[in-house]
């Protein structure tokens, strides 16, 4: 009875990793990050296929409804640049990216649990030229699903499949007026991360994924 009750505790305080960024799951009703990330994306417009790098650096609030649901928000400063594209070559269009999360335990397997993710975001970034106006602007739903397990000692670590759809277009105006969709082709991939548990609740991880993006990020945050 003693060790049940003592593999049950375990399960409960074993994290389950945030949107994009890992983060633990405990019986706190608050959790806060910051977290910084690389992303690269091949967006299609047109027919042809743009290198981007989207760098962000942000932060994240959940809050506890029950013992497996947790609802929160994001909000990221946001920077991108393309490789192969004239009209952009040079310019580092900036701007936000923002949207909701749910994370929910699925199931608890000993020491380990099952976990889905889901998130919605919106992301939006101008810059302009003398004689040119860029806005672009995507929706991003997106869900995962994963396994998160202790590996001994502070060190824990999750890993599983994503889902992601960029959806969204490019406005230009000044010298050239035109609107066209973005996209992004690939859709399914996989996330992995670890995480290290510090004093006072505290925590810190790195987490990388392919699918939609490849990323590779490092997160901060605590509990509350």
């Amino acid at each position: 009875m003693r060790r049940a009750l003592a593999a049950a505790l375990l399960a409960a305080a074993l994290p389950v990793p945030a949107q994009e960024w890992g983060g633990p799951y405990t019986e706190r009703p608050l959790d806060f990050s910051v977290r910084f990330a690389r992303q690269e994306l091949e967006l299609e417009r047109a027919g042809a296929r743009i290198d981007s790098t989207l760098d962000r650096v942000g932060i994240a609030w959940r809050e506890r409804f029950g013992e497996r649901l947790r609802l929160g928000l994001f909000l990221d400063y946001a920077s991108l640049t393309q490789e192969n594209r004239p009209l952009t070559a040079g310019l580092e269009l900036t701007g936000y990216y923002a949207g909701v999360s749910l994370d929910a335990d699925l199931a608890r397997l000993g020491p380990a649990a099952l976990f889905l993710q889901a998130s919605l975001a919106y992301l939006r970034l101008d810059d302009d030229t003398p004689d040119q106006s860029i806005v672009l602007s995507w929706t991003e739903p997106a869900a995962r699903l994963g396994l998160r397990a202790p590996l001994g000692g502070r060190l824990r670590g999750y890993a599983g499949v994503r889902y992601g759809v960029i959806d969204g277009e490019e406005r230009l105006r000044g010298s050239t007026n035109e609107t066209r969709s973005l996209a992004e082709e690939d859709r399914v991939g996989g996330f992995a991360g670890l995480e290290l548990a510090l004093e006072r609740d505290g925590y810190i991880g790195v987490t990388a994924a392919s699918g939609p993006d490849r990323t590779v990020g490092i997160y901060f945050g605590r509990d509350f």
